[in-house]
């Protein structure tokens, strides 16, 4: 099973100290999160989690862009958005952007997707939110076609357009990993490369990933399929083995907490993170 690094929520300048210690550490990459603009009164309740984590005021540096600094300042690490709101842009410009950052870093880049939580941010962006679902699907299925094919035209709900062309493209296609807990979402992460979970507590986690199971099942699925959750509960080896032994190819290696002020410094947070690859990546 691997490990990833949650890059979010740290400032700003140590985020390619961080990546790079993580990338000598053995983490498999890093994940970043993706917001754009929050309204002041959104319904943090909507949080899948439960709780409201942020406000209108957290920085969340874009996504796209930080990913390439990172891919720019390492060598092996992979970078996940996990995970980019693709319904609150078009197809067009992802496609490109992503198949970008794919060609310049050697395919390093993982494209984490989801329909979205924070409606008033979609719609904030001049996107619809009822049918994001529909329109996350078509979007998917457009700027794949972009990545492989070298004319692309498409007739649907949310887009219709002629033939077009992009380039680059990418040598192969940039894995599609979809975040979400319905079983729309799953059914939607069947259909592409990789499921994202959040932080569920066990038993949670145990259904979801049946569920997951099932439906790969009943759609004949094969290939590689990649499966990340981050289960509630205290870290151990003993919950790392079961969760690979229920077929979890990834979760969130939480080296440190970035509230604790002991942490603040880079140089606090490089030594939490060779601990924790000494525990857990290593053994």
């Amino acid at each position: 099973m691997d490990y990833w690094l949650y890059l979010n929520d740290m400032p700003e300048q140590q985020l390619v100290g961080v990546a790079q210690a993580a990338e000598n550490a053995g983490f498999r990459g890093v994940a970043i999160a993706d917001h754009v603009a929050g309204p002041v009164d959104f319904d943090r309740t909507a949080h899948p989690s439960g709780h409201a984590p942020f406000d209108h005021r957290s920085s969340f540096p874009d996504p796209l862009v930080t990913a390439a600094t990172l891919l720019a300042s390492t060598q092996k690490l992979e970078v996940m958005s996990y995970v980019y709101i693709l319904p609150m842009r078009e197809p067009f410009s992802v496609a490109k952007q992503v198949a970008t950052l794919a060609t310049l870093s050697g395919d390093r880049f993982r494209f984490g997707v989801g329909a979205g939580w924070m409606l008033e941010e979609i719609s904030l962006l001049g996107h619809p939110v009822p049918g994001r679902g529909r329109r996350l699907d078509e979007m998917l299925e457009i700027i794949r076609a972009f990545w492989t094919r070298e004319s692309v035209e498409f007739h649907g709900e949310f887009f219709d357009f002629g033939p077009a062309g992009m380039a680059p493209r990418p040598e192969q296609p940039v894995p599609i990993w979809v975040g979400g807990k319905s079983r729309a979402a799953l059914a939607r992460a069947v259909r592409h490369d990789g499921w994202l979970g959040m932080n569920y507590a066990l038993d949670e986690t145990w259904k979801l990933l049946e569920t997951l199971q099932t439906l790969r099942h009943d759609a004949e699925a094969t290939g590689t399929f990649e499966t990340f959750v981050i289960p509630n509960a205290t870290p151990s080896p003993t919950l790392y083995d079961e969760l690979e032994g229920r077929g979890v190819t990834g979760t969130m290696g939480f080296a440190f907490d970035v509230t604790d002020p002991a942490l603040a410094e880079i140089e606090a947070k490089r030594d939490a993170i060779e601990g924790f690859a000494e525990t857990f990546i290593r053994r």
